[in-house]
């Protein structure tokens, strides 16, 4: 799981890129607090993801190049879902 925390806006862009929306997530643990200090790099493909929003994300580029049916897209972290809700048992 990760919480987007912001948002990439480039005029230019590579052309694997146009086909969704860059955003800058962050991992968090099932409590919802930031794990590590690395912010990444994500491609929403049509999920809609915004602002402080919950997402499942897939960090393998070999499954960014599946879904997003290309070979070239120079990415490896892709947004799955928005989470609306979960829940973890102590």
């Amino acid at each position: 799981l990760c919480k987007v925390t912001g948002t990439i806006v480039a005029s230019r862009k590579a052309q694997a890129f146009t086909e969704g929306k860059l955003l800058i997530v962050h991992p968090i643990d099932p409590l919802g607090h930031f794990e590590g200090e690395l912010d990444m790099l994500a491609i929403d493909p049509g999920f809609g993801a915004g602002q402080d929003d919950v997402v499942l994300v897939a960090k393998e580029g070999s499954i960014v190049r599946q879904r997003m049916q290309r070979e070239d897209v120079p990415a490896n972290v892709m947004i799955l879902g928005v989470v609306d809700d979960w829940s973890v048992e102590a």
